[in-house]
């Protein structure tokens, strides 16, 4: 089943982009195509930005998406307050839950606090990423915002990942255990061995667009739920009783 948080897929396309695509390929396509088209310009916005903020994190998604979607730059809790985003079915006890919509925001605040601690970002570069995919401030772009926003943080602190080194699959499965399971170390295990020495912001573009598998907890079973819902709401309280250590 699509996506469609908005309910109108069959007259307004995916997510009610600007072309009105429908088809999976063709929406992936055009997607990243606006998305490597706009690389640069988010980084040099992240480059001159004096402090990483919400508002940072807000900017740099409209910048890379608004050529594809019309409503880029706005978080879930402004488009779909009413809706819970989560990846798997909810009867999966692997799925991951993503962050209520009124606490997206000090979700990404908390991770950019735990950024500001230099000596424990670079010990422990897998809490922050997870912070920021655990909030989930998107209908989509998720992965690909963050990875900007965490690279620029990682610059700042005075180090970097090397992205060309590490698998697809295996990221996905630390980050959605790290979601799930935060602060315990799974995302800290896998990203440690491929923390390197500070990179020049020039490398970025072809580094970025090379990488594969950043739209993989936007488009990979995402599913949705009113938070009306007695079963939804259960939902929250089993994953933030099982978050809480």
């Amino acid at each position: 089943m699509m996506f469609d948080p908005f309910g109108d897929f069959e007259t307004e396309g995916y997510l009610r982009n600007s072309l009105q695509l429908k088809d999976p390929t063709e929406v992936k396509e055009s997607e990243h195509l606006s998305f490597e088209a706009s690389i640069e310009d988010a980084l040099v916005f992240l480059a001159k930005r004096r402090l990483i903020d919400y508002k940072a994190v807000l900017r740099t998604h409209e910048i890379l998406f608004s050529g594809f979607y019309p409503w880029a730059g706005k978080d879930r809790n402004e488009l779909v307050p009413h809706l819970a985003v989560f990846k798997g079915s909810k009867d999966d006890p692997h799925h991951t839950v993503f962050e209520h919509p009124d606490l997206i925001k000090r979700s990404v605040e908390y991770a950019l606090e735990l950024a500001a601690n230099k000596k424990r970002f670079r010990d422990r570069p897998g809490e922050v990423m997870g912070q920021l995919a655990s909030a989930h401030p998107f209908l989509d772009g998720n992965g690909r915002t963050i990875l900007l926003i965490y690279m620029e943080l990682c610059y700042r602190t005075g180090f970097a990942i090397d992205w060309s080194m590490t698998s697809k699959d295996q990221y996905l499965l630390a980050l959605s255990n790290e979601i799930r399971d935060p602060f315990q170390g799974h995302l800290d295990s896998y990203l440690t061995p491929f923390v390197i020495e500070i990179s020049s912001r020039e490398e970025w573009p072809q580094m970025i667009g090379a990488i594969k598998g950043l739209d993989g907890l936007d488009k990979e079973g995402i599913a949705y739920g009113n938070l009306d819902n007695p079963e939804i709401q259960q939902l929250y309280r089993t994953y933030r009783s099982q978050s809480i250590k």
